[in-house]
């Protein structure tokens, strides 16, 4: 009986329960819908670093993260690489010789991570074959390197100059090699894009005396989210090495990604904090325009808990009614930004400082829906509490004669 009062009651002022509703509704949609926006942008940062330089995971001699040592490399790194490609759960497999150095123009210098690869297997783990701007992708000649644009303008060089890159060789001593630029890259990271260039492994192995071996070993996976399980395999079957998921090799970025949740769930907690003194003040305005209808229902019989109850449940009914219809917004919202994005070209320069993407294509976590959900509905049972209370403290007697 009070659920069927309680939603006649309602609906008699159809102006006011329309602007309640909208109001958790829009609330809803604005805290859901910034979840979406920052979830993405996490989700991207994630997948350029990966796409870029991480991988799912990479393989190294357990010695190598501490100095990256030229003489730390993985011993039969052919042999493990084949083993790896036979892995209906791996993806691509790209073995690199790693390594940091100098690097010299005419003009200036600069502390780089020379990355010696096989531009074949490269182009299956990162993205950087496709972020070339000017020039090509190693085109076969000797001596070549692809260097990011960031680096380029720090240089005051341009496509096809001579550079001078300077490391220590196995043996200790200080080696130089002259490259010239076959290609220019420029990726979503323009920290990556400064510090980062690429040769090709078997003229860098020459240079370094290591040969054939090999400093790392990067694993891309079919399904990313398989990574620890992966991983936990690889290091129970090769023991003797380092096996390392992206979170492990980047511990800050898998931190930003934590944090990024906990505070979505503190602006939610905000704008729903904000939603309650709203849904408060409209039942509050509601009770005391009904001073005469709760007094003859005092009047006549009901108790207090009934009453209290009637309230609380008329503004749960509100909130319920704007829960689906903001969490609907949110889903037509993210549906037709995901596809097209949104474009932050303007704060680019910005963003690719940070790692991240301009354009933003955001997402929604379907396992946010019911804690969100919970959360709105314990909002309206608090946001009752008060204007109940206040229906309880008329007195019939003088309540029947209000206007």
């Amino acid at each position: 009986m009070l659920f069927k009062v309680a939603w006649r009651n309602i609906w008699r002022n159809k102006m006011r329960s329309i602007v309640v509703i909208s109001s958790v509704a829009v609330g809803l949609f604005a805290g859901m819908f910034l979840m979406a926006f920052f979830w993405g942008l996490a989700k991207q940062e994630v997948d350029i670093a990966v796409e870029t330089q991480l991988s799912h995971i990479q393989i190294h001699n357990p010695a190598f993260p501490d100095d990256k040592g030229v003489n730390d490399t993985i011993q039969n790194s052919a042999v493990l690489a084949e083993q790896l490609k036979k892995d209906s759960a791996i993806k691509a497999v790209s073995a690199r010789i790693v390594t940091t150095g100098m690097i010299s123009s005419s003009t200036t210098a600069a502390g780089v991570e020379i990355h010696g690869i096989i531009p074949a297997e490269e182009t299956t783990i990162s993205s950087i074959s496709s972020d070339i701007t000017e020039g090509s992708y190693f085109s076969g000649k000797p001596n070549e390197i692809v260097i990011g644009k960031k680096l380029v303008e720090k240089l005051g060089v341009k496509l096809h100059s001579k550079i001078v890159l300077t490391f220590q060789s196995k043996s200790g001593d200080l080696t130089a090699g002259s490259f010239r630029i076959a290609g220019i890259f420029r990726s979503r990271n323009s920290g990556f894009d400064e510090i980062t260039v690429f040769t090709n492994s078997n003229e860098m192995g020459q240079l370094l005396g290591t040969g054939s071996a090999v400093h790392e070993i990067a694993i891309m996976l079919k399904d990313g989210k398989k990574a620890d399980t992966i991983k936990a395999f690889y290091k129970k079957e090769y023991p003797g090495l380092l096996v390392q998921t992206w979170s492990e090799l980047s511990p800050e970025m898998a931190m930003l990604n934590g944090l990024f949740d906990q505070i979505m769930y503190i602006i939610i907690g905000i704008i729903l904090l904000a939603l309650m003194f709203g849904i408060i003040n409209t039942m509050l305005m509601a009770v005391l325009e009904r001073q005469r209808e709760f007094g003859m229902l005092m009047a006549i019989g009901m108790n207090k808990p009934r009453v209290f109850i009637m309230v609380v449940l008329e503004s749960f009914m509100l909130t319920c009614i704007g829960i689906p219809a903001g969490i609907l917004l949110t889903l037509l919202s993210v549906h037709l930004l995901s596809k097209h994005g949104i474009d932050l070209s303007a704060f680019s320069q910005a963003l690719s400082s940070f790692g991240f993407s301009n354009i933003i294509y955001p997402e929604l976590q379907t396992s946010m829906f019911l804690p969100i959900s919970l959360m709105t509905a314990f909002t309206a049972i608090l946001s009752g509490i008060y204007p109940a209370i206040k229906a309880l403290q008329f007195k019939p007697a003088e309540a029947i004669h209000k206007i």
